[in-house]
Order: C-alpha cells, then sequence, then structure tokens
C-alpha cells in the first residue's frame, strides 16, 4: 500500500508531470534489486559527518552526528556537534527537538515540499521503497563496476523549490552518501561513515 507521503506527492508532481518530458528512467528491476540490498528491516544507528556549502560563504559548514531508523517510519538525524539537536520524521511530521531532546517546532511536511523531499528521500531509500521515489522523483541509476550513483530529480513544478537534484552515492549494498543540490549552486553532503568496532 502506499505511503501518505508518496500519495500526496502523486497530487503535487501530476502538472511536473504534463509540463516536462522526464529522463532517462533506472530500469525497474536494476532498481528494485539495489533498494532491496540497501533496505534495513530492523533499528540502525550511521555515524555520519556534513559539509553544507553555500556560495556566499569561503569555507563550508561542518557538522557531525547520527541517522537513526526505526522501521517502519521513523528515521531520527541526530546532531552531536557542533552543538546537539535532533529532527525525527515519523510519518508526514517532522519534530526539531533541542539538546535536552525537547520538541521545540513541529512541521508538517506536506506544507513544506522541500523538507520532505530531503527527509523523504532518506527514508525511501532506507525502507527500500521505490514507490515513494517515483511518486516524487524522476529516477536515474547508474552503475561503474560495484559502485553506483541513484539520480534523483524532483517532480514538483513549484518555483519555491530550490531542491534541483538529490544524489546517492553507494558501492555494492553499501549506502556511502547523500548530496542534495540546489539551484543557486549550494549543496549539502551527508556522508555515511562504515561501522566502528566495538571497544
Amino acid at each position: 500500500m502506499a505511503s501518505r507521503w508518496a500519495r500526496q506527492l502523486r497530487g503535487w508532481t501530476l502538472a511536473g508531470a504534463l509540463l516536462a518530458a522526464p529522463p532517462i528512467q533506472a530500469a525497474e528491476p536494476e532498481l528494485q534489486e539495489l533498494l532491496a540490498a540497501l533496505s534495513l528491516d530492523g533499528p540502525r544507528e550511521i555515524a555520519f559527518e556534513e559539509s553544507r556549502y553555500n556560495r556566499l560563504l569561503v569555507e563550508p559548514v561542518r557538522s557531525s552526528g547520527r541517522l537513526i531508523y526505526e522501521p517502519p517510519d521513523r528515521l531520527t538525524k541526530r546532531i552531536e556537534a557542533p552543538r546537539r539537536e535532533s529532527a525525527v520524521l515519523e510519518q508526514d511530521r517532522l519534530a526539531i527537538l533541542d539538546a535536552e531532546d525537547r520538541v521545540v517546532a513541529g512541521i508538517d511536511l506536506w506544507l513544506q515540499p522541500e523538507m520532505q523531499l530531503v527527509y523523504g528521500s532518506m527514508q525511501a531509500v532506507l525502507k527500500g521503497d521505490s514507490e515513494a521515489l517515483h511518486a516524487a522523483f524522476w529516477v536515474s541509476l547508474e552503475r561503474e563496476g560495484e559502485a553506483w550513483t541513484l539520480a534523483l530529480s524532483p517532480k514538483t513544478p513549484t518555483p519555491r523549490l530550490r531542491l534541483q537534484q538529490i544524489l546517492i552515492e553507494g558501492q555494492d549494498s553499501q549506502l556511502r552518501s547523500f548530496e542534495f543540490r540546489q539551484a543557486d549552486g549550494s549543496r549539502s553532503v551527508i556522508r555515511l561513515l562504515p561501522d566502528q568496532p566495538q571497544p
């Protein structure tokens, strides 16, 4: 059954589908195979480092933390440095938490399409949900040996949408990074770190 996120995005993308011809799409069996290899069927914590590049800044803004996925619909982006804060996506609502895990803001993502695309794309990949990806994006997949790049181009036609493309990279069945590119040249790269051995 399609998620509520996927159903909402279908409504937004109908106009875009009529106005623009889609780019070449990923072959569905190949995409399904990749997403099945990436999907998590249990809770998982993944350390990350994020770099935000802005054309107005000389140096990127860096942060680090953990992505915490709890099936089926809860994804937490917990920033631990330079200061602690969290964003928790559950179904279609994003909660912003402070350093003491107190909720300081709640956002209905159907009112914020750009945030919905960013967090929804990460959630869909971790779930292996190709239906949600196809509802929101034109999807293409490129391979070079064991390395692969999944390119997601938003279908949403609103002129307020700054997000231009999402690039997801990995090798074999390992997810390596998410890159979010904006129309003005700004971008954010979330690099996922290998599991660290336990002491």
